[in-house]
């Protein structure tokens, strides 16, 4: 048994209790910026948009869980060391594992309720005040063929254009996906735009061509349209008539398509690629780059029908994926963190050993993560980088929200989370990481993170350019807050506390605040500092008179004195 000297005592980090606070609230401003963002899925489609909001998503994603997890690593670590892994695993079960499986119960239920009702709200505007109608949404009413009510909510010919809330695919596409001739009859004489992207860059002749219907692919050529249109991938939709097996599988559970005898599926396809302009040779014949074959390979074993549980039996429904369905929503990290405490403590006594026998923990450590040894974190991270983006194209780390992480997603960040553990372990009394902040924040912001978009072509450039955006905005918050906020500060503490609390309840909230004002004529900044000022605002005198002295005070942060004034 290996032995760890407990009760070792370090100052403690008023910056980085500062900076976790940071971490969490920014999840409010990134939350908050999405429904002003074009194109990005959300519940609330707002009726002003600019793309500043769409930076301001990718500067605070590219970064923020990083280094939220870096810090997880660097307490986790100071936890270990004061108490013992009894003890560390006690505390992490009452702090983070505890409130995730609470959370599962209250707040994402709550989520869930207030985002289907404000996305419903959103594209049923047109139903009378008062009336009896079921809030509903144009693509429910589009699966179920259903064209009597879908005639009534065109009414407003806006909602022809609405993507759903949870896709973001159009209207139009999701009629071509259904093989609903007539509700895509109904959307083009209402101003459907034909040539209409969602978030891939495909149309609904792609959607047409994917499920095989030729009639479908008839009437939208017809209605003039493009044929050789391309997605984000640049494919044009003949490409999309030719989907390996697997990968229709996947999609046809994620969308919940309804269900087609797959000899007709194959055999419709052959009729639209007869309706369609040939493939180029060269591209149906190349050979595909090593990369993109593990990309692919790695994409059929996240995808792989082993992973599924089926709970019904009815024809077309939709089996329960282990990864990829759904569950934890934006508590995913708290999950995550229940499996690195996990590792933590299955690999910490082989550390240790390492530690006492072979090098000086503390040299070693320091070596890793002071100066220029962050490198070598860099080439591990970009390579995980690389499999980020297999379902869509997408920027910074993916999001797992299913019961078991996605291998990838979980690799990146516990990358940092170990690289938090070891600059415990260095003991950096200095300051010495991050102390050029003045010069890292400046070179990520306005050097590499405009860089990622000017070699988009390049997946291996653009993923090493993501890593290396990610640990330098994490090390210049590190300095930042190192060279402000390093005296203590009951206020910093309080917020510090706080922001747990604000992060775990702010989504409900923001989409009470955000679908009232869905349709205001107002500026789109004016309802984004209004929405997040005021969700911060009522959560934090929540947490003041209803959270902190209370059991869930406790649960989040431990015992606190009682505040006075």
């Amino acid at each position: 048994m290996t032995e760890v000297q407990l009760g070792v005592q370090s100052p403690r980090r008023h910056d980085l209790d500062a900076l976790r606070a940071f971490a969490m609230l920014l999840g409010i401003a990134l939350h908050g910026a999405i429904p002003y963002a074009p194109g990005f899925p959300w519940a609330i489609q707002d009726s002003q948009s600019s793309p500043v909001f769409t930076w301001v998503f990718m500067i605070i994603h590219g970064f923020r869980m990083p280094l939220f997890f870096l810090i997880s690593g660097y307490f986790t670590m100071m936890i270990w060391r004061q108490r013992g892994l009894l003890r560390l695993i006690q505390q992490r079960a009452l702090r983070i594992l505890l409130p995730c499986l609470l959370g599962l119960i209250t707040i994402l239920p709550l989520t869930r309720w207030l985002g289907t009702l404000a996305a419903g709200s959103a594209v049923n505007g047109t139903v009378a005040e008062g009336s009896s109608q079921s809030v509903d949404s144009i693509a429910a009413v589009i699966r179920r063929a259903d064209q009597q009510t879908l005639r009534d909510l065109l009414v407003d010919k806006t909602l022809a254009n609405q993507p759903d809330p949870q896709f973001q695919v159009r209207p139009l596409a999701w009629a071509a996906m259904c093989g609903n001739t007539a509700a895509a009859t109904l959307l083009l004489d209402a101003g459907a735009d034909i040539e209409g992207r969602n978030t891939d860059g495909s149309t609904a002749l792609h959607g047409a061509a994917f499920i095989g219907d030729a009639t479908m692919v008839q009437l939208l050529l017809s209605r003039g349209a493009d044929a050789g249109a391309k997605n984000l991938a640049g494919d044009p939709p003949a490409r999309s008539a030719t989907a390996d097996v697997q990968g229709t599988l996947f999609i046809w559970g994620l969308l919940q398509l309804p269900p087609r005898d797959p000899d007709a599926v194959a055999t419709g396809r052959q009729k639209c690629l007869q309706l369609l302009p040939p493939l180029p040779q060269v591209a149906a014949n190349a050979e595909p780059d090593n990369l993109t074959k593990a990309r692919d390979a790695y994409r059929s074993l996240l995808t792989a029908e082993s992973w599924n549980i089926v709970w019904s039996a009815a024809p077309g429904a939709v089996p329960f994926h282990l990864m990829l369905t759904p569950v934890f929503d934006h508590l995913w990290f708290l999950w995550f963190l229940c499996w690195m405490v996990l590792g933590f403590a299955m690999f910490v006594p082989l550390v240790v050993w390492a530690g006492q026998r072979i090098w000086p923990r503390r040299q070693v450590s320091g070596l890793l993560t002071i100066g220029w040894g962050w490198l070598c974190w860099l080439l591990p991270t970009a390579a995980v980088s690389c499999f980020m983006g297999l379902f869509g194209p997408a920027f910074g780390p993916d999001t797992s929200m299913g019961i078991l992480p996605q291998p990838h997603v979980l690799l990146y960040y516990g990358l940092f989370f170990t690289f938090g553990c070891l600059y415990f372990e260095s003991a950096d009394r200095e300051g010495q990481l991050g102390k050029r902040w003045w010069l890292t924040l400046p070179v990520a912001l306005g050097g590499l993170l405009p860089l990622t978009f000017l070699v988009g072509d390049s997946l291996v450039l653009s993923s090493l350019l993501q890593a290396a955006y990610a640990w330098l905005m994490s090390f210049g918050c590190l300095g930042i807050f190192r060279r402000w906020m390093s005296h203590p500060s009951p206020r910093i503490r309080w917020l510090s506390d706080a922001s747990y609390w604000l992060y775990l309840s702010h989504l409900p909230v923001l989409f009470a605040l955000q679908a009232p004002i869905r349709l205001w004529p107002v500026s789109s900044y004016v309802k984004f500092s209004l929405t997040c000022s005021l969700c911060t605002i009522l959560l934090l005198l929540v947490y003041r008179w209803c959270v902190r002295e209370t059991w869930i005070g406790v649960l989040l942060n431990g015992p606190r004195k009682k505040a006075h004034g």
